[in-house]
Parts: structure tokens; sequence; C-alpha cells
């Protein structure tokens, strides 16, 4: 099934080429008096990575340079019997059009004309409604520890959270996004231009998501997108990661909680004169390093090759309480329950031997008789079991048990459980210029996390909890190869493998408690 899956996979990337992370650029050049320019030469450059990305105008003086990567660039006109222009600071989002118009001035062509001033990127091109969120706000806008719901929700940075910048965006729990308030199975994610949703739980998409530090930026289309996006109603994420550029360049951050910073339970007592914080200890940490792949003597790749690395980490131990539950005492547990007993009759209603009928009263099974008719039995005394009676078997499930940790019958359990987990995101990236052969691009990433379906504070095998290992693998190669000056094929093919295993930790070791010399069912086969 996986062998046949990745060839499957190409053919349909190249069948549809259209779809990508990729933005374009248009515009119609002209003279001084309006008329239009046909066969200009137009360059988009990249300003980090010094890409090129080329183009000519029509008989009507109309050009598109097509499937540019997310980015800054510098767009320059030339044209015999003109002087060069020449615009930096246009900006380039993924999947939106810039038009650029030009108006040429008369002169030679050593002549320059240049803009500074970043373009008005005014949507006039189509009528979609779509928001970016730039890597600026990334990583500038409040992200951390980012808990929905409880505390112990808290996990790594979700870029997904960013939505509700977006009109009509709402996300809730870890990752269930809505947009438009359609349902969560209509909208639809793609990671360096290919589908990345998690099919297997659509309200769970961060266990596919990439790091926040590895992004360029994330586009939301809402409405009116291309009809090129296909089975998609609800709205569409664009996300774009970063690429090496000529320059080497890194980065290194580090959040972090830990209850010495936090106030105390109000009216509790830590035994050492202070109020009781209970442990809460988070890290996200990480980094990034980008650059050219340079190799001294082997290969010199500063304007051709280049490559991204970045990783994050999330650690936390926390001690998640604050609920009470009823746990047996420990007279209880020796057999013991005279404590329970109240005096209040159950019934006006008499026995067979004129007793009356008690709340809580134990009654000896060895006892069993029939008086008048009727089945009777004698109370233990005290309501005490006598320890020669009671069942090892039992005792050994009895141990599994906690203890109550306050005095009283009722309410005596302080429910609290350790939530400590460990989530990673590795991101790697290479890109190369083939020049006239085209470019190329390869994107690997890795999501690690334990997730649980729920707490309870028991021991394995009474506890429900199961820890949920997520190990997604995402793997990206596109190829963009110009055909001629107007026309550009993109091709990519794409993996993403996301295998969830359960597990119930120490649960082996439990299970040995039970086991005697005699046939036992606990017995592991």
């Amino acid at each position: 099934m996986r062998l046949f899956f990745l060839p499957a996979a190409a053919a349909l990337a190249v069948a549809a080429f259209a779809q990508s992370d990729r933005g374009s650029i248009t515009g119609t050049i002209t003279d001084p008096a309006g008329a239009v320019v046909p066969g200009a030469s137009v360059t988009a450059i990249d300003l980090e990575t010094g890409t090129r990305y080329e183009a000519n105008t029509t008989p009507t003086g109309n050009y598109t340079v097509s499937q540019v990567p997310a980015g800054t660039y510098e767009i320059s006109v030339e044209v015999q019997g003109f002087r060069k222009f020449v615009q930096r600071g246009v900006r380039i989002f993924a999947t939106q059009t810039a038009r650029i118009d030009v108006s040429l001035q008369v002169g030679g062509t050593t002549e320059v004309v240049t803009v500074n001033a970043d373009a008005p990127l005014l949507k006039t091109e189509s009528a979609e409604q779509s928001t970016t969120v730039s890597r600026e706000k990334l990583n500038e806008l409040p992200l951390n520890f980012g808990a929905r719901g409880n505390t112990s929700a808290a996990s790594i940075r979700n870029p997904y959270s960013f939505v509700t910048l977006v009109p009509g965006g709402n996300i809730s729990s870890y990752s269930s996004i809505k947009l438009n308030g359609a349902p969560l199975n209509t909208y639809q994610v793609r990671v360096e231009g290919q589908e990345a949703n998690n099919q297997r739980l659509m309200i769970r998409q961060d266990q596919v998501q990439p790091s926040v530090e590895s992004l360029e930026e994330m586009s939301v289309q809402s409405n009116n997108f291309a009809a090129e996006f296909g089975q998609v109603t609800g709205g569409m994420f664009n996300l774009t990661v970063k690429s090496g550029t000529k320059q080497l360049r890194g980065s290194i951050f580090e959040y972090f909680v830990n209850e010495a910073f936090n106030a105390g339970i109000p009216f509790t007592n830590n035994r050492r004169g202070g109020l009781v914080r209970p442990i809460n200890r988070r890290h996200n940490f990480g980094g990034s390093l980008g650059g050219p792949i340079y190799i001294p003597k082997l290969y010199n790749g500063r304007n051709r090759s280049f490559f991204f690395f970045a990783l994050e980490r999330f650690p936390q131990k926390q001690v998640v309480g604050g609920t009470l539950a009823t746990m047996p005492t420990d007279a209880m547990r020796g057999g013991d329950f005279s404590e329970a007993l109240t005096g209040r009759a159950l019934t006006s209603t008499l026995d067979p031997l004129g007793r009356s009928i008690l709340e809580n009263v134990a009654y000896d099974p060895q006892t069993t008789r029939t008086v008048n008719g009727q089945v009777v039995r004698d109370p233990f005394v005290r309501n005490a079991t006598p320890a020669s009676r009671l069942d090892p078997v039992a005792l050994k499930s009895q141990a599994l048990i906690p203890k109550a940790t306050r005095s009283g019958r009722i309410n005596n359990w302080d429910q609290a459980y350790d939530a400590e987990t460990v989530k990673s995101i590795a991101t790697l990236k290479f890109d190369h210029d083939l020049s006239r052969l085209g470019k190329a691009s390869f994107y690997w990433s890795r999501y690690f996390g334990p997730h649980f379906n729920g707490a309870d504070g028991l021991p394995v095998p009474l506890s429900q909890v199961r820890r949920i290992h997520t190990n997604t693998h995402t793997f990206r190669l596109n190829y963009d190869v110009p055909v001629r000056p107007t026309v550009l094929v993109h091709a990519g093919v794409g993996f993403l493998r996301t295998p969830s295993r359960t597990r119930a930790s120490r649960m082996v070791r439990k299970l040995n408690l039970f086991e005697t010399a005699g046939d036992n069912p606990w017995r592991r086969r």
C-alpha cells in the first residue's frame, strides 16, 4: 500500500500542478503617452536569495510572473529606448497576486529609475477574501502555552491559533478550527503547496502542524478563492516554510513557566510557612539556522543552494489537582466498617428474629440460615470483617486504589495526577537553483508528541488513561521549470504519515502483582 502511494501521488501532483503555495506578479507596461509596450523584459529578484524569475510583456503590454515563492522582491523592467525601471520592497504573499503597473520614461537603458517605497498591493485581480499572517506576527504576537479548556491542555506553539485574526475564524480545544461557521471537515490545510490535513482526526490538526519558528507566513483564504483549489468550502490554509538566504542567519528562543512565579492557593499550608503552589513547569524553546550551502574546497552554493533547519521543543511537568473524590478509609481497607454505622433503620419492618434492619450493616455470609421460611444472616461483630476472612486477590486489587488524603468518609481524596509530556517539531528544507533547468525544493518535518485520552489519577490497570504517541513525518518535493517566457510548470510530490500508538505505561509491572502459583486469569500470556 505504501509503495503504491508514492508514484500515485507523483502522478496526481503533476496533473494538478496549478495548485501551489506560490504567489504571482502581474501588470501592464506603458510608455509616457499611455501606449502599451510589448516585448519588455520583466525580472523579479528575491532579495534574500538572489533567485531570478523572468517574463516578457505580450503584444498588449501585459506580463505575469507566476509561481513566485512568498518573500520580498525587486522588480525591474527593461526595453530598448526607455530607462530601466526598478522597484524594491514588493512583498509577495502565498496564493495572492500583486499588481505592479509601470510607466516607463524615454531614455537609455543605462539610466535607472528606482522606486524604494513598498508597492500598494491592492487586490484588483480577484475577488477572493484572504488574510495573511506574516512571520513578524507569528513571532511577535503572544502565542505561548496557549491552553484552551483546561490548564493541562497547554501545548507547543500552534500556528492555527492565529485563525482568530481572520474574520469569521474560530479555534477551540487543541485545533478544532471553523471558518465562517462551516463544519470542521470543510477546510483544507496546505503546507508547501500540498495537502496536509489530519484525515484521521480533523479536530487534531496540531498533530501534523509545522513549527511556528519555521514559518514564513500563513495565508487563510476564506471566500471566493480560485477554482483550482477543489474540495474546499469552509476555507483554506496555506503555510509557507522559510528558506535559507545568501547570509547565514539564525534564531534562538526560550519561554518558560515555573510554579515559583505563581500565586499560592488561598487557605493552604505547605508546612514551610507558605501557601501550596502545585508543580507547574513548562518550557517552549528552540531555534533555527539557515543560509547558503558551502563546503570549503568542495562546493560553493552561495547563490544557488540554500538550507534551513529549525527545532522546537515543549517539555512540561505539572501536577494537576483541585478535584475531590471518595476513597475507602484505612479502617475500611482492613475490613472495619464500624464508622459507616449510623443507627438509622431502613424500614419499620423487623427481620424474622425481631431485629431492626439498620443502614450500612455488613452481614456474615457464613451465618446464612432459614428462619420461618426466610433467609437471615448475622451482622459482623462491630461491623468488621476478620482479617483472616479477607481475600488475598481482593487485597492485591485494593492495593492499587489510592489511599485517602483527607479525614472523613466522603470527599477525602485529592484527585491529583502528573501531567508530564515532551513535544517536539523538527524542520529541514533545501532549495536549489538549477538556472535554466528550473528550481527544486525539498521539505521535511517531524512532529512528535504524546497525547492523553483523559486523566483520573488512578494507576494502571485501574486507570482509563492511555498515552497516545503521535510521530508524524511530512515530506514535500517541488520542482519549477520554465517552458517558455509565458509558461511555467510546477510539479510536486508529497507524503504525510501520521501513526498513533497507544500505550499504558508500567502496565506489565503492575499486572505482575496479581500473579500467583495457581491458575490466574490476570497472568500475562
